[in-house]
């Protein structure tokens, strides 16, 4: 295993490297740099040669992707639902169901694939991560979830302010607003910085508060898997169990908010500084496995397929970013 998959693996940990430091000289975000740089490598450097490194970036993406999502658990503390309040979590669970819908069901009326809607509608990449690798889709498709991802978050950042302005909300709702349409941290921060340093921690509150029902949203999604197919035929729903990462996805989390359940009762230093640096620990391992991974997917990935369908993918994205800001406000005027 080691000699088939070594090329792959080495070029994937020295580009990592780079990422890294690349990202820290520009400023720029880790795990979008990663996949990125995977794209322009492989389509760029290798050349003829690419398929020897194939079977690295492979394992890349089938044994440490899986590995990485199960630590994204540690970003769960379901303790969060209580401090929100039952109406504020009644409403994000409301936006989870409508962000995913509407991406799922403006994909089929575009022409779309209905898994590239459900793709998009998970969430921020990580996200998007998960529900690719749940649904069994293409390195193609996963980039440009992620890139629609990008031209809706970014487009939304530079109108939600004056919305938020022209619909008279007030901060709260101003981050409830932001942080429940908004799918990645690196949207909501800026944007919601702009209403104010109030708004942008409830606004990250809010967002946190998205990732718990995540769970559901791929158990949901391994439920109505439509490809999984034996010999042509479909496969039985009864047949269809979640992934293991999934499940550990969950468990990670329960064991986490637990830990910090510790935190509010034991008043041990120990015991504080213990959770603190095991919360960092995990933090770490998923941010650069996910990172490792990146690389290996971009660097399968076609740039041509990406280019073909670039004006479908802007026409997509925009007309599903003014239908999610659209049933937003209208459910935060309502609800809130």
């Amino acid at each position: 295993m080691i000699k088939e998959n070594g090329l792959g693996l080495s070029l994937t940990t020295i580009l990592l490297i780079i990422t890294i430091w690349i990202s820290k000289i520009f400023g720029w975000n880790e795990i979008n740099t990663a996949l990125i740089l995977g794209i322009v490598v492989g389509n760029l450097f290798l050349g003829a040669k690419a398929y020897k490194f194939y079977p690295g970036f492979n394992f890349a993406n089938k044994k440490i992707l899986p590995i990485a999502i199960t630590c994204l658990g540690v970003k769960i503390n379901y303790i969060i639902l209580l401090d929100l309040g039952v109406k504020i979590i009644g409403l994000i669970f409301l936006m989870v169901v409508m962000l995913l819908f509407t991406a799922k069901y403006i994909a089929k009326f575009m022409g779309e694939k209905e898994e590239f809607g459900l793709m998009l509608g998970s969430g921020g990449v990580a996200s998007i991560a998960a529900a690719s690798e749940v649904l069994g889709q293409p390195e193609e498709e996963f980039a440009m979830a992620v890139i629609a991802m990008n031209i809706l978050g970014l487009t939304a950042m530079v109108i939600m302010p004056g919305i938020s302005t022209f619909l008279g909300f007030n901060i709260t709702q101003s981050a409830i607003y932001i942080g429940g349409t908004l799918s990645s941290f690196i949207h909501i921060i800026p944007t919601a910085y702009t209403i104010g340093a109030d708004s942008l921690g409830l606004a990250l509150l809010i967002k946190t508060g998205k990732l718990l029902f995540f769970p559901l949203v791929l158990i949901y999604m391994t439920r109505t898997k439509k490809k999984n197919s034996i010999n042509g035929k479909k496969m039985d729903k009864k047949k269809i169990s979640l992934p293991f990462f999934v499940k550990g996805f969950m468990v990670v989390g329960a064991f986490f908010t637990l830990l910090e359940y510790g935190v509010e009762k034991i008043d041990l230093q120990w015991y504080l500084e213990g959770v603190k640096y095991l919360k960092l620990i995990f933090s770490y391992i998923f941010k650069y496995l996910l990172m490792f991974a990146l690389i290996g997917i971009g660097a399968k990935i076609n740039i041509r397929t990406l280019l073909i369908n670039g004006k479908r993918l802007i026409r997509y994205s925009l007309v599903l970013m003014v239908v999610q800001l659209i049933l937003g406000a209208v459910m935060v005027k309502i609800f809130y």
